[in-house]
């Protein structure tokens, strides 16, 4: 393909300059330009396209190349036909001058505002490259969405322009079968559009998405496994690990309130769930998809009978679900961004009727609105003074299409209100989930932090309680000789450089509170040393974070992930405890075992 377009513009006589106009403020480049319009000419005349597209038509010389070299296509031009990204008002007049006779139309609009181009699919789609970088990832998204071929034009023109290209192909690889660049003057990007793309995500939103069935087939095993937050530990210890700050968040605010009966509202894989089970609660775990459920059901695999009577799965609509007993806690993790606001609505109803007097609700939803809208584009502008690159897009293909809903802060306290007499929302960052609740931030703080949390209830809540929960102070040093770890059983013979679970249970004897959240968290890790001589050869473990707090007397089983060393051999494995950015445990609070590490077979 590439070789036959590179011949053809090497033989083409075709030469833009017999239709140009002469009155056109860039009328000195025209000699510049001859081998750039003949390439396009070259382009059409290999794909021979029936009907074409173009964004940005200006005085049309694109389009006379297209149709010089495919005459019978039926051709529609989108342009503002105003001084705005590279155009030139007046200029679709003589565009409409040199195209007279062939099968053409023009419309005056902004392809900006658009969310799907008019007149359905074309073969080829050619979108202009004077755009920015967020109209040029805008109409691309529309254009592979309706194309066979889409041609970027000017995809060496700027930084901007080409960056944010790439950040699109990035995205949507799943629906390209293959793109290839020439150079030329300023660069064209040409893609060949899938015929079935290898994903079921559509490209572009739907477009009545006005509640979330109408995306409920998007919410498959795929979204779970590839792109849902935390689906890489997932995974690697199917549901057992929990290491999303977010969700031990949750948990630990759960601590505030008696744990009979849970709730779990959009339990998509079902770690939470499985972890307020562990703690002997009777969880309702509620997902309108079923891939979810099948994937939170398989978090119980290998636990007991006892274990699994704990948790109630729910294939349902959240919003609308009829209950029949009332709960001592419910639990919203990045469900409410993923509904409408009516529907939104019709949870918070829902939840309000069904909490018992002094239960909470607990939510987390990403991102902050304000997060988006106001600290991304300062990203960008201070990206851009140092040269370095933000993308013009921020969310996620996912995020794209599944969040119809997203949060600030003002806009949920004000939803939950209605239902529940009292509210506390705050903003917190992956690091520090408790920032917003534990001091007060400023505008610049608010509108950084890209998480929201929030507890409703109909009963006072105890913020001060809340506030310690999220405060892990450096531990005293008599505190480590109180606490005890212990494997069962532990492994005897590993796979050189591959990751393992092991079952940790430690045990707090101490009167300090131990968890994994800021500012001081402790995490599960562990050393290797060679054997004989116990020099040693892999000093910083994986960490693993404590799924809650483990209070004064308290004994938590944590699923820890460990990764063997790279050469075979006898090595002691030391499990232990560390407080980041203060000190290992290793002196007292330590297992040791001796490990064959193999090749394998």
């Amino acid at each position: 393909m590439i070789e036959d377009i590179l011949r053809e513009a090497a033989v083409a006589s075709f030469d833009f300059r017999q239709f140009a106009n002469p009155t056109d403020p860039l009328a000195e480049l025209f000699d510049e330009w001859v081998d750039y319009y003949r390439l396009k000419f070259a382009i059409a005349k290999v794909v021979q396209p029936k009907s074409i597209l173009e964004i940005g038509v200006r005085f049309g010389y694109s389009a006379r190349s297209f149709l010089e070299a495919s005459p019978s296509a039926k051709f529609v031009g989108i342009d503002l036909d105003c001084d705005r990204f590279g155009g030139e008002p007046g200029a679709l007049n003589w565009a409409q001058k040199i195209l007279h006779g062939y099968n053409a139309r023009f419309i005056v609009a902004n392809s900006q505002k658009m969310q799907r181009f008019p007149e359905g699919s074309y073969d080829l789609v050619h979108v202009d490259g004077q755009q920015d970088g967020i109209g040029t990832f805008h109409d691309l998204r529309r254009a592979v969405a309706q194309a066979k071929w889409v041609l970027l034009d000017g995809y060496f023109w700027t930084r901007e322009n080409f960056l944010n290209a790439n950040d699109f192909l990035l995205k949507f690889k799943d629906v390209i079968s293959y793109a290839f660049v020439i150079p030329g003057y300023a660069g064209d990007l040409l893609i060949r559009v899938r015929d079935t793309p290898s994903c079921s995500v559509p490209i572009v939103p739907i477009s009545d998405a006005n509640d979330s069935g109408n995306i409920r087939q998007f919410y498959d095993k795929a979204y779970y496994l590839r792109d849902c937050g935390g689906f890489q530990t997932f995974r690697r210890s199917e549901g057992k690990i929990i290491d999303d700050v977010r969700y031990v968040a949750m948990l630990e605010l759960a601590r505030l309130t008696r744990l009979r009966r849970a709730l779990d509202l959009g339990c998509g894989r079902g770690e939470i769930a499985y972890q307020l089970a562990l703690r002997g609660c009777e969880v309702t775990a509620v997902d309108y998809s079923s891939a979810a459920i099948e994937l939170a059901k398989s978090c119980l695999e290998g636990e007991t009978k006892e274990l699994k009577d704990r948790i109630t799965y729910l294939c349902a609509d959240a919003a609308t679900l009829s209950l029949e007993q009332r709960y001592d806690i419910a639990l919203a993790g990045d469900l409410i961004e993923h509904l409408s606001p009516h529907e939104v609505t019709s949870l918070f109803a829902n939840v309000a009727s069904h909490l018992e007097r002094d239960g909470l609700f607990i939510i987390h939803t990403y991102p902050n609105l304000w997060f988006y809208k106001y600290h991304h584009p300062r990203l960008r502008a201070a990206a851009a003074k140092l040269g370095a690159f933000v993308p013009a897009e921020p969310r996620t293909r996912y995020e794209l299409l599944m969040h119809i809903n997203e949060q600030s802060p003002a806009g949920l306290r004000r939803q939950l209100s209605h239902a529940f007499a009292y509210v506390r929302v705050w903003l917190g960052r992956p690091d520090s989930p408790g920032e917003g609740l534990v001091q007060k931030l400023n505008r610049t703080e608010v509108i950084a932090a890209p998480d929201i949390y929030a507890v409703a209830s109909h009963s006072p809540i105890d913020v001060e309680a809340a506030r310690r929960l999220f405060t892990q102070p450096v531990l005293a040093d008599y505190v480590e000789k109180e606490l005890s770890l212990h494997i069962a059983p532990w492994p005897q013979q590993l796979t050189i450089g591959q990751r393992y679970n092991l079952v940790v249970r430690i045990t707090n004897k101490s009167a300090a509170r131990i968890s994994s959240l800021p500012p001081w968290p402790v995490n599960v890790s562990y050393h290797w040393c060679e054997c004989p001589g116990g020099s040693i050869v892999m000093f910083e473990g994986l960490r693993t974070r404590l799924p809650r707090a483990i209070e004064p007397g308290e004994t938590l089983d944590v699923h820890a992930t460990i990764r063997s060393p790279e050469s075979p051999g006898e090595y002691q494995l030391s499990m232990t405890l560390v407080q980041e950015g203060c000190r290992w445990f290793d002196t007292a609070v330590v297992a040791t075992c001796i490990v064959t590490i193999s090749r394998g077979s």
